[in-house]
């Protein structure tokens, strides 16, 4: 018996016992080959059927992984399916219309007691859910032998295709700064990105798609892609959002002469090839590693983030600009035009001029302009680079030389909506503030609550090992103080997902007559808080102004350094939305952190 299979365990455990683990945050997701978390209510609701009618359900296979907090269990297989007991358990759904009985058992009673979960109801006969939480799910558990060891069970397991579509196998445990590229950028424009690729399942559930309006997750219709009718809501569950930017940020690296399709892309990921020199996989990355790595995704992110502007002030989807009618399968049109937008404001360092002009080049450009042979398979480079230089060529008037050597890049769209969601998962990383000023009649800076940001960021900074915290001036934390501050200013907020952005543009025009007034106070009050000079100059220099649609945000920043933060000669940490001061006996346990 080889030494893989010598430690398999093979149990049964009863879903009480599993949710008690699963509240102590024992079960980890890596995000780096597991797939969305993309089930459907209906399929969730089916799942939770079989337990209760008693049919067999498959094995959840986990990885005892060891880590800073102790023995931790990562998710191979089952992710979707431990999610839908947990988040039955804890009342995100019914089933025949009636909710989970908390009082069921200890944990969740403590939890409906403390009110940290409402009880929903009708109830469900709570013998029925007391033969629920006995149900005993079989688990396969195995001893981690390194990364690579884990990678290689998840791509055997769904080898066969049943479980992962083909792209979701591409990307699945793929290492490749290409494969992280995709990753990242699909992840920022779906809007389920989180700040670290190992997850525990309890913050899952907060960067979900789901298919209805929910109080949590992503609703799969205000998906960039959906949205605009461009992949359909089953297609973007088969990660097919994924092989578009996989297309196109294989063209902007390799002399633009790469034809797309099914085979192109395994070869691109060096999946199921030769591990040789000549592959494509490796020249795709001898050129990402001349570019830059993150210089390549915030060139496509800059360029995304001006198409979403240029289309949402057209006032319709993508899909109804370029075409009279709706079509379906329209991916090819938008790479055609995202590329042409590439060719322009990166390759040429071009920006913008005549927006109106530009829109209404798109307009109809679907049916007049681009000319693309019908059917799916092989698309040519050939046909691709004509269609690319054509297009360019009609919409260029209305751009001009950019004054910027940089493009990217004061107007991150969906960079924000990006560290917005990331608060969800990583909540000790993240603050934020409606502003400076009370939002009462009085009329005086609020130093107080200027110094507690700043305070706020050292205890972040000190929370995790190379830890970067956000403190975000400009965003409502609940809809009653957004509501105060549009009664305050008379302006409308935005809201995205369960964020409410108010901006600071009122509150610097009331008191410092622009944006650049206020920004420039802010500066100089960082430079007199009670932080270390290493801290002041990081702080400083990690400042940014967002311009998000017509609200403006500003975003303050701290990275870890070589040694823990000190405000005003203490030392804090981050737990929850709290700041707690570390006492000294616990100092030895704060610097072991930043060895």
């Amino acid at each position: 018996m080889s030494s893989d299979t010598k430690d398999l365990s093979i149990k049964g455990e009863s879903i009480q016992s599993l949710y008690g683990s699963y509240l102590s945050k024992t079960f980890l997701v890596n995000r780096r080959y597991q797939r969305k978390l993309v089930w459907s209510i209906e399929e969730k609701r089916s799942f939770i059927d079989s337990i209760i009618k008693g049919y067999p359900v498959p094995l959840v296979l986990l990885a005892e992984v060891s880590g800073d907090k102790g023995k931790k269990l990562e998710i191979i297989d089952g992710m979707q399916r431990m999610n839908a007991i947990m988040s039955f358990i804890d009342q995100e759904f019914d089933i025949g219309g009636a909710y989970f009985d908390l009082d069921t058992m200890a944990d969740t009673k403590y939890l409906k007691d403390e009110r940290k979960i409402d009880q929903k109801m009708p109830l469900m006969d709570r013998m029925l859910c007391t033969e629920i939480v006995r149900y005993q799910i079989p688990l396969s558990v195995f001893q981690e032998s390194g990364t690579s060891h884990i990678d290689e069970v998840f791509r055997r397991l769904n080898s066969g295709g049943k479980h992962l579509s083909k792209q979701e196998l591409r990307q699945a445990g793929a290492l490749s700064k290409f494969a992280s590229i995709v990753r990242k950028l699909a992840s920022n424009i779906r809007g389920d990105s989180s700040a670290r690729d190992i997850l525990d399942l309890n913050s899952m559930k907060n960067i979900s798609i789901t298919n209805r309006n929910l109080d949590y997750g992503i609703s799969v219709e205000e998906i960039f892609w959906v949205q605009n009718n461009i992949i359909s809501k089953e297609d973007l569950r088969q990660s097919k959002d994924e092989e578009v930017i996989a297309d196109i940020v294989a063209w902007s690296c390799i002399d633009k002469g790469v034809r797309s399709s099914s085979e192109i892309l395994n070869q691109l990921y060096g999946y199921n090839s030769e591990d040789s020199e000549t592959t494509l996989a490796s020249q795709l990355e001898l050129q990402i590693q001349k570019v830059n790595e993150e210089t390549i995704q915030d060139n496509v992110q800059y360029v995304f983030d001006t198409l979403i502007e240029v289309v949402n002030e057209s006032g319709k989807t993508f899909n109804s600009l370029l075409f009279v009618s709706q079509q379906a399968k329209i991916a090819r049109y938008f790479q055609i035009v995202f590329l042409s937008f590439y060719k322009l404001i990166i390759d040429e360092n071009l920006e913008i001029e005549n927006k109106k002009g530009l829109i209404l080049h798109l307009d109809k450009a679907g049916d007049k302009t681009i000319k693309l042979a019908g059917g799916g398979g092989n698309w040519s480079a050939k046909e691709k680079q004509t269609q690319i230089n054509a297009f360019s060529g009609v919409i260029r008037p209305c751009f001009t030389k950019s004054a910027a050597n940089d493009p990217a890049r004061n107007q991150w769209i969906t960079r924000f909506e990006n560290i917005l969601m990331q608060s969800s998962t990583e909540q000790v990383l993240y603050d934020f503030k409606v502003g400076l000023y009370p939002l009462s009649s009085e009329k005086n800076f609020n130093n107080d609550a200027f110094s507690k940001i700043i305070k706020t960021l050292t205890a972040m900074a000190n929370t995790l090992p190379s830890a970067t915290g956000y403190c975000l001036i400009g965003v409502a934390d609940s809809i009653g103080t957004a509501d105060k501050h549009k009664e305050k200013y008379g302006s409308d907020f935005l809201k995205y997902s369960n964020f409410f952005i108010t901006g600071v543009q009122d509150e610097a025009k009331t008191y410092y007559e622009n944006v650049d007034k206020y920004f420039t106070r802010i500066s100089q009050l960082i430079k007199r808080e009670p932080i270390s000079e290493r801290d002041k100059d990081n702080i400083s220099r990690n400042i940014s102004v967002v311009n998000y649609f017509n609200k403006t945000v500003i975003i303050l920043k701290i990275e870890s350094g070589s040694k823990p933060s000190v405000y005003n000669s203490k030392y804090f940490v981050r737990h929850g939305s709290n700041n707690d001061e570390i006492p000294p006996e616990n100092f030895g346990d704060l610097f072991d952190r930043f060895k």
